[in-house]
């Protein structure tokens, strides 16, 4: 997928904050960890200009807290 094919872009540092408006199903409401990729942190840009975090990215404890192996082994395939 892409947000944008060709755009010109300010040079972009290490600790500079990137804002993609309107993602649609690349935000959270909509995403899912296709090939485990895991969703990223979610910001809210103040009216102040304060960026705070609404939503911390998930991490693959995250990714895997849902599944249970326990008795896979019994299983043959």
């Amino acid at each position: 997928d892409k947000f944008a094919i060709d755009r010109a872009i300010p040079q972009v540092e290490i600790g500079d904050l990137v804002v993609i408006h309107d993602a649609g199903a690349h935000g959270h409401s909509m995403g899912f960890n296709y090939n485990a990729k895991l969703r990223s942190a979610e910001l809210l840009l103040r009216e102040d200009g304060e960026v705070i975090e609404i939503r911390r990215a998930e991490t693959m404890d995250d990714h895997f807290a849902t599944l249970d192996l326990e008795g896979l082994a019994e299983f043959e395939a």
